[in-house]
């Protein structure tokens, strides 16, 4: 039975963390109305707004975490009344002097966390409108350090609403990054599965239309009306021409020659392999005696950036070398082809062309370094830097060679 994955954590909705704000913010200013003096213009009415204010709140608050679905932001009605009491909690409670001014503050704060920067700015706008309102009505304005007071909260307000913006500016930004970044992952995991279905249409294409059709051949011309000095020769040429091509297709599968011989030998292998339909002339150069822990992953990338030489470069010389510097291993790959502009390879991804990005991925994955130099008409120089790792030990095997092993590792005459 296949079970669906969990999804990726999702963030808290918007709605419920001002639900969240607001229901903080309700023993807040009632202790500051309770604790601090303050002028007494229209106090009575304190009591009854603070309880509509926490009414309001609780059914906001249930509103918001009753409600499932995708989010939509905060209804417009709920911050106009936001506002609304806001204003009139400060109005009820000091006007300028009331200690639930601080909640102007909070306006430009919660929209840099919750909303876009021009709606940052809007709100950051609204609050110290409502502020510089709120304290113009009251009659504590007529005090004569109330026009000082009321000026500094407002500079400090204004203050605190361009920190805001451009904290929301930096988020946005910072979120529009991530946003790429996840739908660059997201093309290279369908860009990984599409490579293995690629690889084994290749396969069996390959096996198919060469090797099958080599073997048929051959079988025919092994008819008993048709044995023939001249057809043997034919039949010799077709055999031998099949145990080269499923030869390739079992090293494309599995590098065997890796293990047996070596990442010189292997690289070496691919890059003559390369060259004979890229037209360059290969140089191959591996540190003798070698041993890094990341055989495989050195083979893989260096397979495919010959490869990408032989299919984009147009290069007249190719040069891969591994070479070891210290605790670090260090593979390049240049050749004096067509190379490339830098705006061209940061555009790729977008355009689904992903493979070197996906090679910088497992590169980085074992903490390792991947550097692309190169301009266009002057060549590419790709670098891969990787920390040397102890290989594990293997435990010896023991495995009978079978003939079909044996047809594919021998020389053919």
């Amino acid at each position: 039975m296949i079970r669906s994955l969990p999804g990726p954590p999702q963030p808290p909705r918007t709605e419920g963390l001002l639900a969240v704000i607001r229901l903080a913010a309700l023993p807040v200013v009632l202790i500051g109305e309770r604790l601090v003096p303050y002028p007494q213009a229209g106090a009575q009415l304190f009591g009854p707004i603070f309880v509509l204010a926490a009414a309001y709140a609780a059914l906001a608050a249930w509103r918001a975490w009753r409600r499932t679905g995708d989010e939509k932001g905060v209804p417009a009605w709920q911050l106009t009344l936001d506002v609304m009491f806001l204003c009139a909690l400060v109005y009820t409670s000091g006007g300028p002097f009331s200690e639930a001014r601080y909640g102007f503050f909070v306006i430009p704060v919660a929209a840099a966390l919750l909303a876009r920067p021009r709606v940052t700015a809007a709100a950051s706008a609204v609050a110290v409108g409502a502020y510089v309102g709120v304290s113009l009505l009251h009659s504590a304005i007529e005090r004569s350090d109330a026009v000082a007071f009321e000026a500094a909260q407002v500079a400090y307000l204004l203050w605190t609403g361009v920190a805001a913006t451009l904290v929301s500016t930096a988020l946005a930004r910072r979120a529009s990054q991530v946003a790429a970044l996840a739908a660059s992952r997201g093309r290279l995991v369908a860009q990984t599965l599409d490579s293995e279905d690629h690889e084994r249409r290749q396969l069996a294409e390959a096996l198919h239309d060469d090797a099958i059709q080599n073997l048929l051949a051959a079988r025919q011309e092994l008819a008993p009306d048709r044995a023939h000095a001249a057809d043997l020769a034919m039949v010799r040429l077709g055999l031998d021409r099949t145990v080269a091509q499923l030869r390739g297709a079992v090293f494309d599968l599995h590098p065997y020659l890796l293990e047996h011989a070596g990442l010189g030998p292997a690289l070496d292998a691919v890059a003559e392999d390369s060259a004979r339909w890229g037209g360059f002339v290969p140089e191959v150069y591996v540190d003798p005696g070698l041993v890094t822990g990341h055989e495989q992953l050195l083979f893989s990338v260096g397979r495919e950036l010959i490869r990408n030489v032989a299919r984009h470069a147009q290069a007249d010389h190719l040069r891969a070398s591994v070479t070891c510097q210290g605790e670090t291993i260090s593979l390049v790959v240049a050749d004096d082809g067509r190379g490339f502009a830098h705006d061209v390879l940061h555009a790729a991804p977008l355009r689904g062309h992903i493979g070197l990005a996906s090679m910088a991925e497992r590169v980085e994955a074992v903490g390792g370094s991947f550097s692309i130099d190169g301009e266009p008409g002057s060549g590419t120089r790709i670098e891969v830097r990787l920390p040397i790792e102890k290989p594990k030990p293997q435990h010896t095997r023991v495995r009978a060679e079978t003939q079909t092993d044996a047809i594919l590792r021998s020389d053919l005459p």
